[in-house]
């Protein structure tokens, strides 16, 4: 009897070890003490396998974490194409006592994931990246959220009209930034310098005032719902509008006229008393 036990946990030990630390199996984590969380904040470099854990299904992305925040302020999920913090966009807020979030991804290539843990509302510790595998199955219903978003800037000499149109829903917060170069990373201290516009409402438009009318710009839009997740959008260059610039008319088109046969004249009659050709010859007498 105690060989039969012993066989199938030998099994189910060899299965686990064999998934990867960024491949766990669904389910939450045992969280480590709120004293070991707050150790953990206070090292200089966080090792990311010690605390992220991921799980592909398709288009749907578990991201779960090994750490009690519960004293923190908030925790935010981040994501990118590229394992470089450079570009990556919040994708949701989330309470500081969460512990996993579930991400919908819009294609099928590799992410990498990081969480901002925000300690007091003044310092935040970035845990990650994390990779999570392309799917190769390619069996995900992939759509991307940033195509119900319509998010336009058209620009004259010294202002940009930004207008922006959102999916419906609640919206907490509607961010508009703007940057003088397209691929630039903003953090946190940029990122104060540069929003010109906050709202809660879905859709609208605002008029930006550029502090160089020289300079080319482009703009972002960052909406977080009431549930905490976030759509974002851009980079979107504002477009240059010369109100004195005259408008180009195009000149009409001229349909050559269609070959119509010549129309044949009717033959003159001839006038009586008088006929055609020769005369007739008179008879001999």
């Amino acid at each position: 009897m105690k060989t039969k036990i012993i066989i199938p946990l030998i099994t189910i030990a060899l299965l686990l070890a064999a998934c990867g630390r960024n491949e766990q199996p669904a389910g939450k984590t045992a969280s480590r003490s709120k004293a070991a969380t707050a150790a953990l904040l206070k090292q200089a470099d966080i090792n990311p396998d010690d605390v992220l854990y991921g799980n592909r299904r398709g288009e749907k992305i578990t991201i779960r974490w090994d750490a009690d925040f519960s004293d923190c302020k908030g925790i935010r999920i981040l994501r990118n194409s590229e394992p470089t913090p450079a570009n990556r966009k919040t994708v949701m807020n989330l309470p500081a006592n969460s512990a996993e979030y579930v991400d919908t991804v819009p294609n099928a290539r590799v992410f990498w994931y990081w969480i901002a843990v925000d300690i007091d509302g003044k310092k935040t510790r970035h845990i990650g990246p994390l990779r999570i595998n392309a799917d190769s199955s390619k069996m995900g219903k992939y759509t991307s959220a940033s195509k119900d978003i319509m998010f336009v800037a058209q620009r004259t000499e010294s202002s940009v009209v930004v207008a922006w149109d959102l999916p419906k829903g609640k919206y907490k917060e509607v961010v508009i930034r703007r940057r003088d170069k397209p691929d630039l990373p903003y953090g946190n201290n940029q990122r104060k310098k540069m929003i010109v516009h906050s709202t809660s409402e879905r859709s609208g438009d605002m008029v930006d005032q550029l502090p160089d009318p020289l300079v080319d710009y482009w703009y972002w839009i960052d909406a977080t719902k009431e549930d905490g997740s976030v759509v974002s959008k851009g980079p979107t260059k504002a477009k240059f509008d010369d109100p004195n610039k005259p408008k180009e008319v195009k000149p009409k088109e001229v349909k050559p006229k269609e070959s119509q046969p010549k129309k044949s004249k009717p033959k003159a009659k001839p006038k009586k008393g008088k006929t055609k050709g020769k005369p007739k010859s008179k008879p001999k007498k």
